[in-house]
């Protein structure tokens, strides 16, 4: 990769939908218009170096990058790869509330400030989501082209998914292919209206990207049910509407995708995001 990245670069990269995470060398150059697209599209950038630690822009105004000089990089601060901050945060107990010294092999976090059993069903709920990231990043280098921008922005939003429940921040609007959730819903429930192609059963023929992607679909699915006992209690009242909605329509983001590939293997036809929006009769 050139030390400089271009709009094209980005372009060619990533689908760009609003709020997806990228990782970007730290020894990178950013072109204006690279940080043009980033601004515009509320892009995360997070830097890594040779290390594998992660780092993101300095905001403080006496070191900030200049945005209009090519030849100056990113000042960079080093942060957590999950919370995006800086330092540690002492632990306690959740049953006693005293700070831990040393953690015991049959406890873990469950943010920066609580130590809790493994035992614990939210726990459960992350390992779910593990899951779902280690496949989302399994099938990045398994599918075929066409889905992999997809695949792109449904791994950022599972991170996103994960930081929101650890730091009890919620989860913000996302796009998947360029398409935000309300579009995304309606391809779901009506593919044969929007798509041309009605619901699918998974089977063998659907070929190899669909296969695939079924699996992290399910994987998806089980992350959502296990967030609804975590969520969702007696009275049926949710306390995380965010995170339900949102695993919900990432898995229906997933199915669309599914069908996209079905289609694909048929006419070798993949959609734009504007051929689609123009389907939904949305500007």
């Amino acid at each position: 990769m050139s030390n400089f990245i271009t709009e094209d670069w980005l372009r060619a990269n990533y689908s760009l939908s609003d709020g997806t995470e990228i990782h970007l060398p730290a020894t990178c150059k950013l072109t204006p218009a690279a940080r043009g697209l980033i601004t515009d599209h509320h892009l995360v950038v997070k830097y890594y170096d040779e290390q594998g630690r992660l780092f993101i822009e300095s905001d403080d105004e006496n070191t900030s990058t200049k945005t209009n000089d090519t030849n100056e990089q990113p000042v960079l601060k080093q942060v957590h790869g999950l919370t995006s901050q800086q330092g540690y945060d002492a632990a306690e107990c959740q049953l006693c509330h005293q700070a831990v010294q040393k953690k015991p092999d049959t406890m873990t976090h469950l943010n920066a400030h609580t130590l809790v059993s493994k035992s614990d069903p939210r726990l459960v709920f992350r390992a779910k989501l593990d899951s779902c990231i280690a496949m989302a990043v399994w099938l990045q280098i398994e599918v075929s082209k066409n889905p992999q921008q997809w695949l792109t922005d449904i791994r950022s939003v599972l991170g996103n998914i994960m930081r929101a429940d650890a730091l009890n921040e919620p989860l913000s609007n996302f796009m998947i292919g360029g398409l935000n959730e309300e579009a995304i819903h309606k391809l779901s429930h009506n593919p044969l209206k929007y798509l041309g192609h009605d619901h699918i059963v998974p089977s063998a023929e659907q070929g190899r990207d669909a296969c695939l992607l079924n699996l992290l679909r399910t994987e998806v699915r089980e992350a959502e049910i296990s967030a609804a006992s975590i969520f969702i209690n007696r009275d049926l009242v949710v306390s995380r509407p965010d995170l339900m909605q949102g695993l919900n329509r990432l898995s229906s983001a997933i199915y669309v995708l599914m069908l996209l590939c079905v289609q694909y293997e048929t006419n070798s036809i993949w959609p734009t995001k504007d051929t689609l929006t123009s389907k939904l009769g949305v500007q």
